[in-house]
Protein backbone atom coordinates (compact mmCIF):
# COMPACT_ATOMS: atom_id res chain seq x y z
CA UNK A 1 0.00 0.00 0.00
CA UNK A 2 1.37 3.42 -0.91
CA UNK A 3 1.05 6.71 0.86
CA UNK A 4 -0.75 9.75 -0.46
CA UNK A 5 2.47 11.66 -0.84
CA UNK A 6 4.25 9.22 -3.14
CA UNK A 7 1.89 6.92 -5.07
CA UNK A 8 3.60 3.90 -6.60
CA UNK A 9 1.94 3.06 -9.89
CA UNK A 10 1.26 -0.24 -11.60
CA UNK A 11 0.56 -0.14 -15.33
CA UNK A 12 -2.74 -1.71 -16.47
CA UNK A 13 -4.05 -1.40 -20.05
CA UNK A 14 -1.98 1.75 -20.56
CA UNK A 15 -3.24 3.26 -17.30
CA UNK A 16 -1.35 3.81 -14.06
CA UNK A 17 -3.21 2.43 -11.05
CA UNK A 18 -2.26 2.77 -7.39
CA UNK A 19 -3.65 2.83 -3.88
CA UNK A 20 -3.28 6.04 -1.87
CA UNK A 21 -4.24 7.07 1.63
CA UNK A 22 -5.80 10.37 2.66
CA UNK A 23 -6.99 11.72 6.00
CA UNK A 24 -10.65 12.72 6.37
CA UNK A 25 -12.22 13.79 9.67
CA UNK A 26 -9.20 12.36 11.46
CA UNK A 27 -9.56 8.89 9.94
CA UNK A 28 -7.72 7.06 7.18
CA UNK A 29 -9.37 7.13 3.77
CA UNK A 30 -8.08 4.43 1.39
CA UNK A 31 -8.52 5.18 -2.32
CA UNK A 32 -7.76 3.71 -5.71
CA UNK A 33 -6.14 6.19 -8.10
CA UNK A 34 -6.20 5.79 -11.88
CA UNK A 35 -4.12 7.99 -14.17
CA UNK A 36 -4.03 8.15 -17.95
CA UNK A 37 -0.76 8.19 -19.83
CA UNK A 38 0.88 11.59 -20.42
CA UNK A 39 2.34 14.43 -18.41
CA UNK A 40 -0.20 17.21 -18.99
CA UNK A 41 -2.49 18.09 -16.03
CA UNK A 42 -5.84 16.33 -16.50
CA UNK A 43 -9.40 16.74 -15.38
CA UNK A 44 -10.08 14.63 -12.28
CA UNK A 45 -13.15 12.81 -10.97
CA UNK A 46 -14.00 11.67 -7.44
CA UNK A 47 -16.09 8.48 -7.73
CA UNK A 48 -18.20 7.51 -4.69
CA UNK A 49 -19.82 4.12 -4.06
CA UNK A 50 -23.10 3.69 -2.18
CA UNK A 51 -24.10 2.49 1.27
CA UNK A 52 -22.40 -0.77 2.26
CA UNK A 53 -20.38 -0.81 -0.97
CA UNK A 54 -16.69 -0.37 -1.68
CA UNK A 55 -14.49 1.24 -4.29
CA UNK A 56 -13.73 -1.94 -6.29
CA UNK A 57 -17.34 -2.07 -7.48
CA UNK A 58 -16.69 0.97 -9.69
CA UNK A 59 -13.24 0.20 -11.04
CA UNK A 60 -14.64 -0.67 -14.49
CA UNK A 61 -16.33 2.75 -14.68
CA UNK A 62 -13.15 4.40 -13.44
CA UNK A 63 -10.98 2.70 -16.06
CA UNK A 64 -13.33 3.86 -18.80
CA UNK A 65 -13.01 7.47 -17.61
CA UNK A 66 -9.24 7.20 -17.26
CA UNK A 67 -8.99 5.83 -20.79
CA UNK A 68 -10.83 9.01 -21.86
CA UNK A 69 -8.05 11.12 -20.38
CA UNK A 70 -9.20 11.76 -16.81
CA UNK A 71 -7.67 11.09 -13.43
CA UNK A 72 -10.09 9.13 -11.21
CA UNK A 73 -9.94 8.81 -7.43
CA UNK A 74 -12.18 6.16 -5.83
CA UNK A 75 -12.32 6.37 -2.04
CA UNK A 76 -13.65 3.72 0.27
CA UNK A 77 -16.04 6.04 2.08
CA UNK A 78 -15.94 6.40 5.86
CA UNK A 79 -16.81 3.12 7.58
CA UNK A 80 -16.50 1.06 4.39
CA UNK A 81 -13.91 -1.10 2.65
CA UNK A 82 -10.40 -0.43 3.93
CA UNK A 83 -11.12 3.06 5.25
CA UNK A 84 -11.39 4.04 8.89
CA UNK A 85 -14.49 5.06 10.77
CA UNK A 86 -17.30 3.16 12.45
CA UNK A 87 -18.16 0.08 10.39
CA UNK A 88 -21.01 0.52 7.89
CA UNK A 89 -21.98 3.96 9.17
CA UNK A 90 -23.44 6.15 6.41
CA UNK A 91 -23.23 9.64 7.83
CA UNK A 92 -23.17 12.68 5.53
CA UNK A 93 -21.29 14.62 8.20
CA UNK A 94 -18.44 12.21 7.40
CA UNK A 95 -19.09 11.37 3.74
CA UNK A 96 -19.24 15.01 2.55
CA UNK A 97 -15.82 15.70 4.16
CA UNK A 98 -14.59 12.53 2.42
CA UNK A 99 -15.50 14.08 -0.94
CA UNK A 100 -13.90 17.40 -0.01
CA UNK A 101 -10.72 15.72 1.31
CA UNK A 102 -10.50 13.89 -2.02
CA UNK A 103 -10.78 17.22 -3.86
CA UNK A 104 -8.09 18.71 -1.61
CA UNK A 105 -5.72 15.87 -2.42
CA UNK A 106 -6.39 15.96 -6.15
CA UNK A 107 -5.97 19.74 -6.29
CA UNK A 108 -2.48 19.39 -4.80
CA UNK A 109 -1.24 16.94 -7.46
CA UNK A 110 0.84 18.21 -10.39
CA UNK A 111 -0.94 15.80 -12.77
CA UNK A 112 -4.39 17.31 -11.99
CA UNK A 113 -5.87 20.54 -13.33
CA UNK A 114 -7.58 21.95 -10.20
CA UNK A 115 -9.98 23.96 -12.37
CA UNK A 116 -11.42 20.77 -13.90
CA UNK A 117 -12.75 18.72 -10.99
CA UNK A 118 -15.88 16.57 -11.09
CA UNK A 119 -17.64 13.95 -9.02
CA UNK A 120 -19.75 10.85 -9.61
CA UNK A 121 -21.92 9.32 -6.91
CA UNK A 122 -24.08 6.19 -6.77
CA UNK A 123 -27.04 5.92 -4.34
CA UNK A 124 -25.80 7.32 -1.00
CA UNK A 125 -22.61 8.31 -2.83
CA UNK A 126 -24.92 10.46 -4.96
CA UNK A 127 -26.23 12.05 -1.77
CA UNK A 128 -22.66 12.82 -0.74
CA UNK A 129 -21.53 14.43 -4.01
CA UNK A 130 -24.68 16.55 -4.25
CA UNK A 131 -24.29 17.72 -0.65
CA UNK A 132 -20.60 18.45 -1.30
CA UNK A 133 -21.36 20.41 -4.47
CA UNK A 134 -23.88 22.53 -2.57
CA UNK A 135 -21.06 23.88 -0.38
CA UNK A 136 -17.91 23.39 -2.49
CA UNK A 137 -17.89 25.16 -5.83
CA UNK A 138 -14.59 23.63 -6.90
CA UNK A 139 -16.75 20.92 -8.46
CA UNK A 140 -17.39 21.83 -12.10
CA UNK A 141 -19.44 18.78 -13.19
CA UNK A 142 -21.49 16.09 -11.44
CA UNK A 143 -23.10 12.80 -12.39
CA UNK A 144 -25.46 10.94 -10.06
CA UNK A 145 -26.61 7.35 -10.55
CA UNK A 146 -29.74 6.22 -8.69
CA UNK A 147 -28.99 8.94 -6.13
CA UNK A 148 -30.77 8.99 -2.78
CA UNK A 149 -32.12 12.52 -2.38
CA UNK A 150 -35.17 11.93 -0.18
CA UNK A 151 -36.33 9.27 2.25
CA UNK A 152 -36.67 5.80 0.70
CA UNK A 153 -38.92 4.39 3.44
CA UNK A 154 -42.64 4.72 4.14
CA UNK A 155 -43.88 7.16 6.82
CA UNK A 156 -44.47 4.28 9.25
CA UNK A 157 -40.98 2.87 8.60
CA UNK A 158 -39.54 6.36 9.00
CA UNK A 159 -41.04 6.78 12.48
CA UNK A 160 -39.87 3.30 13.46
CA UNK A 161 -36.32 4.00 12.28
CA UNK A 162 -36.24 7.39 13.99
CA UNK A 163 -37.39 5.75 17.23
CA UNK A 164 -34.72 3.04 16.90
CA UNK A 165 -32.14 5.73 16.16
CA UNK A 166 -33.16 7.57 19.32
CA UNK A 167 -32.71 4.34 21.28
CA UNK A 168 -29.38 3.85 19.51
CA UNK A 169 -28.26 7.34 20.54
CA UNK A 170 -29.00 6.48 24.16
CA UNK A 171 -27.09 3.19 23.78
CA UNK A 172 -24.15 5.12 22.31
CA UNK A 173 -24.16 7.53 25.22
CA UNK A 174 -24.38 4.84 27.88
CA UNK A 175 -22.46 1.94 26.37
CA UNK A 176 -20.47 3.45 23.46
CA UNK A 177 -22.06 1.31 20.73
CA UNK A 178 -24.90 1.52 18.20
CA UNK A 179 -28.18 -0.31 18.22
CA UNK A 180 -28.03 -2.98 15.49
CA UNK A 181 -31.11 -4.23 13.62
CA UNK A 182 -31.20 -7.55 11.67
CA UNK A 183 -32.56 -6.08 8.42
CA UNK A 184 -30.98 -8.58 6.02
CA UNK A 185 -34.11 -10.74 5.33
CA UNK A 186 -36.20 -7.61 4.70
CA UNK A 187 -33.54 -5.99 2.50
CA UNK A 188 -33.05 -9.15 0.44
CA UNK A 189 -36.75 -9.24 -0.44
CA UNK A 190 -36.53 -5.78 -2.03
CA UNK A 191 -35.84 -5.81 -5.79
CA UNK A 192 -32.51 -4.05 -6.22
CA UNK A 193 -31.89 -4.98 -9.87
CA UNK A 194 -33.78 -5.96 -13.01
CA UNK A 195 -31.43 -8.92 -13.50
CA UNK A 196 -32.20 -11.49 -10.76
CA UNK A 197 -28.60 -12.75 -10.84
CA UNK A 198 -27.36 -9.24 -10.06
CA UNK A 199 -29.75 -8.96 -7.13
CA UNK A 200 -28.61 -12.35 -5.79
CA UNK A 201 -24.92 -11.44 -6.17
CA UNK A 202 -25.41 -8.14 -4.34
CA UNK A 203 -26.89 -9.81 -1.28
CA UNK A 204 -24.54 -12.79 -1.36
CA UNK A 205 -21.63 -10.35 -0.94
CA UNK A 206 -20.20 -10.95 2.56
CA UNK A 207 -19.93 -7.24 3.38
CA UNK A 208 -23.49 -6.52 2.29
CA UNK A 209 -24.68 -9.48 4.34
CA UNK A 210 -22.77 -8.31 7.41
CA UNK A 211 -23.99 -4.72 7.05
CA UNK A 212 -27.67 -5.67 6.87
CA UNK A 213 -27.59 -8.35 9.55
CA UNK A 214 -26.20 -5.73 11.96
CA UNK A 215 -27.62 -2.52 10.53
CA UNK A 216 -26.27 0.28 12.77
CA UNK A 217 -28.61 2.98 14.04
CA UNK A 218 -28.28 5.90 14.17
CA UNK A 219 -25.02 5.26 12.30
CA UNK A 220 -26.55 4.31 8.92
CA UNK A 221 -29.70 6.41 9.13
CA UNK A 222 -28.52 8.76 6.35
CA UNK A 223 -28.77 5.90 3.85
CA UNK A 224 -32.55 5.78 4.34
CA UNK A 225 -33.75 9.17 5.57
CA UNK A 226 -32.34 12.27 3.84
CA UNK A 227 -33.56 15.71 2.74
CA UNK A 228 -30.94 16.58 0.13
CA UNK A 229 -33.58 18.03 -2.21
CA UNK A 230 -33.83 21.06 0.08
CA UNK A 231 -30.23 22.08 -0.72
CA UNK A 232 -29.53 21.14 -4.34
CA UNK A 233 -30.63 24.58 -5.56
CA UNK A 234 -27.27 25.83 -4.23
CA UNK A 235 -25.32 23.71 -6.71
CA UNK A 236 -23.68 25.70 -9.51
CA UNK A 237 -22.05 22.80 -11.38
CA UNK A 238 -23.79 21.08 -14.32
CA UNK A 239 -25.52 17.92 -13.09
CA UNK A 240 -26.39 14.79 -15.07
CA UNK A 241 -29.08 12.77 -13.29
CA UNK A 242 -29.11 9.10 -14.34
CA UNK A 243 -31.72 6.83 -12.79
CA UNK A 244 -33.17 3.40 -13.43
CA UNK A 245 -36.70 3.52 -14.83
CA UNK A 246 -37.28 0.23 -12.97
CA UNK A 247 -35.70 1.32 -9.67
CA UNK A 248 -37.86 -0.23 -6.93
CA UNK A 249 -35.68 1.00 -4.05
CA UNK A 250 -35.73 4.69 -4.93
CA UNK A 251 -38.32 5.19 -7.68
CA UNK A 252 -37.85 7.44 -10.73
CA UNK A 253 -40.00 10.09 -9.03
CA UNK A 254 -36.92 10.91 -6.95
CA UNK A 255 -34.93 11.62 -10.11
CA UNK A 256 -37.71 13.86 -11.43
CA UNK A 257 -37.81 15.72 -8.10
CA UNK A 258 -34.02 16.20 -8.14
CA UNK A 259 -34.09 17.45 -11.71
CA UNK A 260 -36.85 19.94 -10.89
CA UNK A 261 -35.02 21.31 -7.84
CA UNK A 262 -31.67 21.83 -9.59
CA UNK A 263 -30.99 25.38 -10.80
CA UNK A 264 -27.75 24.73 -12.66
CA UNK A 265 -27.30 23.22 -16.14
CA UNK A 266 -28.82 19.77 -15.96
CA UNK A 267 -29.86 16.64 -17.84
CA UNK A 268 -32.10 13.73 -16.88
CA UNK A 269 -31.79 10.17 -18.21
CA UNK A 270 -34.30 7.54 -17.10
CA UNK A 271 -32.83 4.22 -18.18
CA UNK A 272 -35.19 1.36 -19.14
CA UNK A 273 -34.33 -2.17 -17.96
CA UNK A 274 -32.30 -0.70 -15.12
CA UNK A 275 -33.02 -0.96 -11.39
CA UNK A 276 -31.24 0.54 -8.40
CA UNK A 277 -27.97 -1.14 -9.39
CA UNK A 278 -27.56 0.65 -12.72
CA UNK A 279 -23.81 -0.01 -12.82
CA UNK A 280 -24.49 -3.77 -12.76
CA UNK A 281 -27.82 -4.11 -14.56
CA UNK A 282 -28.28 -4.80 -18.32
CA UNK A 283 -27.90 -1.13 -19.35
CA UNK A 284 -24.55 -0.60 -17.63
CA UNK A 285 -22.70 0.06 -20.91
CA UNK A 286 -25.17 2.79 -21.90
CA UNK A 287 -24.85 4.31 -18.44
CA UNK A 288 -21.06 4.26 -18.58
CA UNK A 289 -21.15 6.10 -21.93
CA UNK A 290 -23.49 8.75 -20.54
CA UNK A 291 -21.17 9.26 -17.57
CA UNK A 292 -18.10 9.55 -19.80
CA UNK A 293 -19.72 11.89 -22.31
CA UNK A 294 -20.97 14.28 -19.63
CA UNK A 295 -17.56 14.67 -18.06
CA UNK A 296 -15.70 14.90 -21.38
CA UNK A 297 -18.02 17.68 -22.57
CA UNK A 298 -18.00 19.69 -19.35
CA UNK A 299 -14.40 19.30 -18.25
CA UNK A 300 -12.68 19.97 -21.60
CA UNK A 301 -8.92 20.28 -21.95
Amino acid sequence: MTSAGSPGFAESSGLAESVVQLVSSGDRLVCSLLRPAGEEPCAAIVMCHGAHGRREQFLAFARMLAESGMVVLLPDMHGHGESGGARYHVCMKEWVPDVRASLDWLSAQAFVDPDRLGAFGFSSGGTAVLEAAAVDHRLKALVTLDATVRSVVSPAERYFLLFCSWLGSLKQRWFGSNLHLPLYPLARRAQTAVDPSVHAAVFDDPEMREAYWRYPLPGALDSLIVDTLSRVDRITAPVCVIHGADDKIDPPASAHALFQCLRSEKALHLIPESGHMGHLDPQRELISRLVRDWFVARLPA
